[in-house]
């Protein structure tokens, strides 16, 4: 019953937080002010920082399963059974690393290429209602940094791992415990509207799987941190790079 109440009191106050960012970001889409859009990212910042950050590891204490955060819990790892023990959160391997830096490095190649041979469009294509979030200057892109590290870490730490545990206790059911943890990742990006909720959606999902093959909760807090870090960072300051350079040829054509 413990487990129930709790779970119903996290789903409220993931609604009414869901419901209440929505609408500050249709205002912050509104405004062009650097001081209002920076207040927005520090906001963002510490909120979901404390929510999904601080109270996951509340989740985890209430349920006794702080430990769960360094090893696979038992109930995950049953659903994708392995030979040997289940590998620590802290373990890193070389090749996965390698794996994201070549991954990472062919795509901001291929996007460059691609942005340079098509700049009748100036803007990066995105999925969802995202662009007015994109860094517009430099202490923009700053600030995207901390604000991708922490979605990296609070996020699945929230959804891989304490919402499901949660889910899992309160129904006995570790496949609906990840199922309905990646649906509400989904959920909990509405303010980007309909296909931001689907993509992020499938791509908590594939986060969960990353999860569970692995046995690691940092594999994909790293995966995560990475493409918040090419969506916020990395792919506006090119995009930025490749307005001016089109400045520059069409002055110097004019």
């Amino acid at each position: 019953m413990t487990n129930w109440i709790l779970l119903v009191a996290t789903l409220a106050v993931l609604a009414v937080w869901n419901a209440r960012e929505t609408r500050r970001y249709a205002m912050f889409k509104q405004t062009d002010d650097p001081a209002e859009r920076m207040a927005f990212y520090r906001r963002w910042l510490v909120t979901s920082f404390a929510l999904l950050g601080l109270g996951s590891l509340a989740i985890l204490a209430v349920l006794g399963r702080l430990g769960a955060i360094a090893t696979l819990p038992g109930e995950f790892a049953a659903l994708y059974p392995r030979s040997g023990p289940t590998p620590p959160v802290t373990q890193m391997d070389g090749s996965l690393l390698a794996g994201f830096a070549i991954g990472a490095t062919i795509s901001l190649s291929v996007l460059a290429f691609v942005w340079h041979r098509r700049l009748r469009k100036m803007t990066q294509p995105v999925i969802g209602d995202i662009e007015p979030l994109l860094p517009r200057n430099r202490r923009e892109t700053w600030m995207a940094v901390p604000l991708s590290l922490n979605a990296g870490i609070s996020e699945e730490l929230c959804f891989r791992l304490a919402l499901p545990l949660l889910i899992t206790a309160s129904t006995g059911s570790a496949i609906a415990g990840l199922a309905l943890a990646a649906v509400i990742f989904g959920l909990m990006h509405r303010y980007q509207g309909w296909k931001g909720i689907a993509m992020t959606t499938l791509v908590g999902a594939f986060f969960t799987w990353v999860y569970i093959a692995s046995g690691s909760l940092v594999k994909p807090m790293v995966l995560h941190v990475l493409v918040d870090l090419i969506a916020l960072v990395v792919r506006p300051a090119v995009s930025r790079l490749v307005m001016r350079r089109t400045a520059r040829a069409a002055l110097a054509h004019a």
